[in-house]
């Protein structure tokens, strides 16, 4: 197995401004906590700096009004007509470097993509991507390339079956648009309900796809409070059968720890040791692998969680014998420490959240399910 982590400094020299919640750090917090533990120290792993996206590349998806009006943005230059781009709000600013560091993280998503495609590679991870809200002409939701849907459109045009699997709290909405009638692509995302939380109108399991594409939709919507075990019951009984069903590939993982319990602008209740557990399902079903980070919004949160997704990627996570019996040893220098404490939740909130969970596994089980082959 050889496998790639995407990573350069240029990402963390980027910054809005101290209260802007998107963390450009997130590259290098997960690259040095890596490099600590010696995650990197190993046959058949490589660390690879990118390079920014073609403008050509940004077409595949992109208008060129809309990357014109980026490279504009990039000087720190507004104007009052960027608004009906999504470009000048709170969530996406306007500020001097903007477009030069989306183009990179679009650029390293790129390369994950070339380096699997070639063969180069059987699994990358690219902390910086996973923007999966930016649409043709507009920013939204901290997003203003999308990485995602560029790279899906280059390994499309190359024959091959894309298989998308979304974790982050939000719902991939601009992934599902632009892929909703593709039968090449299956896109599954779990994520908080529309119901609270952005982009709200969207990301609900009555959305399964049109045209040939029915049934290759899947949404999963949590409600807010869900917690390690109503969500682990509903990932184990609808990805790994899809997966199976579908025959990807290429996996295209979304590893967003905003759905982590700490994560300041979300409400999902999950810890770290449900996220790694999902991330080891998806490497084990997944013929090839491109991971992006996505979102967090706790720079200590995407440190220790990304640092234990590339461990659990490349089969390097701590032995069952050095870790304590609730998800950690909560000590030490090793990867046992950078594990959550365990979350308990009162029980009226767990009953009311598995009731809601095991009807949305239901309605995806009896509208879905047999669509693509799953008894």
């Amino acid at each position: 197995m050889k496998s790639a982590f995407i990573h350069s400094d240029e990402f963390s020299k980027f910054k809005a401004s101290n209260e802007y919640p998107w963390l450009t750090e997130r590259s290098d917090v997960t690259y040095s906590k890596c490099k600590e533990l010696n995650l990197f120290d190993h046959d058949g792993i490589e660390v690879i700096k990118p390079k920014p996206a073609s403008i050509k590349d940004l077409y595949l998806y992109h208008t060129k009004e809309y990357i014109n009006l980026l490279k504009k943005a990039d000087k720190g230059i507004f104007d009052e007509s960027m608004l009906r781009y999504g470009l000048g709000t709170l969530e996406c600013p306007v500020v001097k470097g903007v477009f030069k560091y989306h183009n990179l993280a679009a650029g390293a998503t790129i390369t994950g993509a070339n380096l699997l495609v070639q063969n180069k590679k059987d699994i990358v991870f690219s902390p910086t991507g996973g923007f999966h809200h930016a649409g043709p002409d507009f920013a939204s939701g901290f997003c203003y390339i999308n990485d995602i849907n560029i790279a899906i459109d280059k390994l499309l045009k190359t024959g091959k079956r894309i298989l998308y699997i979304d974790i982050d709290a939000h719902h991939a909405d601009m992934v599902q648009e632009t892929f909703y009638s593709n039968p090449d692509v299956m896109k599954i995302s779990f994520h908080e309900s529309g119901k609270t939380l952005f982009p709200w109108k969207t990301g609900f399991e009555n959305e399964i796809g049109k045209g040939k594409g029915k049934g290759y939709n899947i949404n999963f919507p949590l409600p807010e409070n869900t917690g390690d075990e109503e969500f682990l019951w509903a990932f184990e009984r609808v990805f790994p059968p899809v997966a199976r069903a579908f025959k990807a590939d290429i996996t295209f993982a979304i590893l967003g720890v905003d759905i982590i319990f700490s994560d300041p602008l979300t409400h999902i209740q999950l810890t770290n040791n449900a996220f790694i557990k999902a991330v080891k399902i998806i490497k084990q079903a997944s013929a090839k692998l491109l991971a992006l980070g996505s979102g967090g919004y706790l720079l200590d949160n995407i440190e220790r969680s990304w640092t234990l997704a590339w461990a659990a990627m490349n089969d390097l996570e701590p032995k069952e014998e050095d870790t304590a019996t609730f998800g950690g040893m909560f000590w030490g220098d090793g990867l046992s420490s950078l594990l959550d404490r365990p979350l308990f939740l009162p029980n009226n909130i767990r009953k009311k959240t598995k009731k809601d969970v095991k009807r949305v596994y239901q309605y995806i089980a009896s509208n879905i399910f047999p669509i693509i082959g799953i008894k």
